[in-house]
C-alpha cells in the first residue's frame, strides 16, 4: 500500500460492464504415406504411457509441465460491478468475469507462461506495453505477490484509459511455426486475427475456453471421434507437441446436441429438430452452444446433404451455421469431407463440396481443417468398406498415434483435429 502522501491522486470509481473436372474414377489403395503434420521439429523422443487423465463435466484450470496454477481468493459475484481505484499511477483491479488468460514472464505471446488466471484473480497494474494491449501486473490475492503480463483485453480493464501507468515492456509475439507447418502442408488454414476477435466476443458473452464442441453428422458423433480421455491416449511423436491441449480441454468423449446420425446441414439450423425436452423450439445449434457454452466448434457437415442437395441450399446453410457461430463467440473450424468412394458420381460430389467449403472457410476468415488432403495417401483413402465413414484400426483406439493406426481414417482425424486446437490455444487463447 501506497504511503499517505502518494495518496494526492483522485480516486475515480469506474463500473465495469462485465466485458472461409474430371469424373472421379473408383481410387485403389496406393502405398501408405500419411499426409498429416509433422511433429514438432524440437521433439525428443519420450516414453509414451497410456494417458489417462480423468474428465469431469465442469472445465477446470489445469496446469501444464511448464505452468504453475496460480492460487487465487475467493471468488466475487459476477453481477458485482468493479470499483477501479487508481493509486499514485497504479490501477487496482481483476480478471473479467469470464475469462481465464495467461499469466506471461514478458508482454506478447513469446513471453514464457508462468500461469493461467481465473475469474477470482485480483491484481494491481503496474506498467503497459507502448500500445497498451498488455499489462504488467501483481497478483494481490497471491500470497506470494508475483508478478507477470496480461492480455488487458481478458481483464476488468479492458475499457479503462490505462495511460496512467508507465510503459515498462515492448511486446513480442511468438513466430506460429506449428501454423507455418500447417500452412505448408495446406491441412490447416486460416488461423488467423478474426479468430481472435470471435474469441474475445466469446469471452464477454460467457463462453469457457476449455471447451470446445462438435457439430455435423454420424462421423463427427460417432464414438471414434475424439473419445473420452478415459479411454488411453497415446501420442507416440505428438506427445510433446499435444500432451498439453490434451490436458488442456475437457470435452473429449462428450455427446453433442448439434451432430447425429444421418444429419445435413439443414437439420442442424431446423427449429426444435433435436432433444425438444432439452432444446424446445431452438435449432439445434443454437442449443448446443447455449448450453454448453464453447469456445471452439470442430465442424464437418455434408457428405450426406452430397447425396442429392442442391449445392446452393447447401452453402446458404453452411453460411448461417458460420455466422451464427460468429455471433455467438464460438470459433468456428470447418473441415472438408471424407472422399466417397461408394461410385464415381458421389466421389465427385464430394469433391465439389469440399470447394464450397473451402469458400466458405475463406469468406468469412476462420479456420480450416482439410481432411480430404490428410485423407490421401492412406489405405484406402482412409475409408471403410462401406465407402462412406472413415476406417478405424483393429485395436479399435483411435486415439493411439503410432504408425499402424494412423493408416486408419478416424485416427488421422484425431490428430488432425487434436492440431488445430492446439493452433487455437497457442496463437488464440492467450
Amino acid at each position: 500500500m501506497r504511503r499517505a502522501a502518494r495518496l494526492l491522486g483522485v480516486a475515480v470509481l469506474l463500473w465495469l460492464s462485465a466485458c472461409h473436372s474430371a469424373p472421379l474414377s473408383l481410387p485403389t489403395p496406393t502405398p501408405f504415406e500419411i499426409l498429416i503434420l509433422p511433429p514438432a521439429q524440437t521433439f525428443v523422443p519420450t516414453p509414451t504411457p497410456s494417458l489417462t487423465p480423468t474428465v469431469t463435466s465442469t472445465p477446470t484450470v489445469t496446469p501444464t509441465a511448464t505452468v504453475t496454477q496460480l492460487p487465487s481468493a475467493t471468488p466475487s459475484p459476477s453481477n458485482t460491478p468493479l470499483a477501479v481505484v487508481l493509486i499514485g499511477g497504479t490501477l487496482d483491479s481483476r480478471i473479467c468475469d469470464t475469462c481465464q488468460p495467461y499469466l506471461r514472464e514478458t508482454p506478447g505471446t513469446a513471453g514464457k507462461i508462468l500461469g493461467r488466471l481465473d475469474q477470482t484473480v485480483t491484481f494491481r497494474a503496474v506498467g503497459r506495453s507502448a500500445d497498451s494491449t498488455w499489462l504488467q501486473i501483481e497478483l494481490t490475492n497471491d500470497p506470494r505477490r508475483r508478478r507477470g503480463w496480461v492480455f488487458r483485453a481478458l481483464t476488468a480493464l479492458r475499457e479503462v484509459d490505462v495511460s496512467i501507468l508507465p510503459v515498462t515492456g515492448e511486446v513480442v509475439d511468438a513466430t506460429p511455426a506449428p501454423l507455418s507447418a500447417a500452412s505448408n502442408s495446406g491441412i490447416i488454414s486460416g488461423v488467423s486475427a478474426h479468430a481472435r476477435q470471435i474469441f474475445l466476443r466469446g469471452q464477454a458473452l460467457g463462453n469457457q475456453v476449455h471447451v470446445f464442441t462438435r457439430v455435423g453428422d454420424s462421423i463427427t458423433a460417432s464414438p471414434h471421434f475424439l473419445p473420452s480421455l478415459a479411454g488411453g491416449y497415446e501420442l507416440g511423436a505428438y506427445q510433446n507437441e499435444l500432451w498439453d491441449t490434451v490436458r488442456f480441454y475437457s470435452t473429449f468423449g462428450s455427446a453433442s446436441l448439434a451432430a447425429g446420425n444421418g444429419w445435413g446441414a439443414d437439420r442442424i439450423l431446423q427449429n426444435g429438430y433435436n432433444a425438444p425436452e432439452i432444446c424446445g423450439d431452438e435449432p439445434p445449434l443454437i442449443c448446443e452452444y447455449r448450453i454448453r457454452k464453447p469456445a471452439v466448434a470442430l465442424i464437418m457437415i455434408g457428405t450426406n446433404d452430397s447425396g442429392g442437395v442442391d449445392p446452393a441450399v447447401y452453402e446458404r446453410n453452411l453460411s448461417r451455421i458460420v455466422e451464427i457461430s460468429i455471433e455467438k463467440g464460438v470459433i468456428p473450424v470447418l473441415s472438408t469431407i471424407p472422399p466417397k468412394l461408394n461410385d464415381a458420381w458421389n466421389g465427385e460430389r464430394a469433391r465439389q463440396w469440399n470447394v464450397i467449403i473451402k469458400n466458405v472457410a475463406r469468406r468469412y476468415d476462420v479456420p480450416l481443417m482439410d481432411y480430404w488432403l490428410a485423407l490421401q495417401n492412406a489405405p484406402n483413402y482412409g475409408i471403410d468398406t462401406d465407402g462412406i465413414h472413415p476406417s478405424v484400426p483393429p485395436d479399435g483406439n483411435t486415439m493411439r498415434f503410432t504408425p499402424e493406426n494412423l493408416r486408419y481414417g478416424y485416427t488421422i482425424r484425431n490428430l488432425v483435429a487434436l492440431q488445430a486446437l492446439d493452433a487455437l490455444r497457442r496463437y488464440v487463447f492467450y
